[in-house]
């Protein structure tokens, strides 16, 4: 049985539990080939011990334009390490709402100092704009974010 999810669900529902990670000395080709091999838009960085950081594949692509190096520039150089995290019992409607605010595409959710899922944009506008779709919501395909 499909059910429907609503945006006033929690965001534990649609996020990905299963987070792909990189260590902080992985090159970016490394993180490039995770995306890759998962389908998936962004992996959590980890310094020894923790979760640190955030590299998507548009912080990829810009290294590539600017004329970086993937295979010599590590996970370190590029991370986003100011994360928009979210706890898995808030809304969707109100974590695409900080998505929006921030002009972001994924958010790490944590309880406590762990991580537990990731949630990107296209989960939550599935879930937005499922009273005008067909079909029903949850993580989208193999994971990706």
């Amino acid at each position: 049985m499909h059910t429907t999810t609503a945006p006033t669900d929690p965001i534990a529902t649609i996020a990905a539990t299963v987070v792909a990670e990189v260590d902080s000395s992985q090159t970016l080709r490394a993180v490039a080939e995770e995306l890759v091999a998962d389908e998936i838009g962004a992996v959590v960085v980890r310094v020894p011990g923790r979760p640190s950081g955030l590299i998507s594949e548009r912080d990829l692509a810009a290294v590539v334009a600017a004329g970086g190096e993937p295979g010599t520039v590590q996970a370190v150089d590029l991370m986003t390490t100011e994360l928009v995290t979210a706890a898995p019992g808030d809304s969707i409607a109100e974590v695409g709402a900080r998505m929006l605010d921030a002009g972001i595409r994924h958010v790490v959710l944590h309880d406590g100092e762990q991580v537990v899922g990731i949630v990107s944009i296209r989960d939550v506008l599935g879930v937005l704009l499922s009273p005008w779709t067909a079909r029903t919501t949850g993580p989208t395909r193999g994971g990706r974010q």
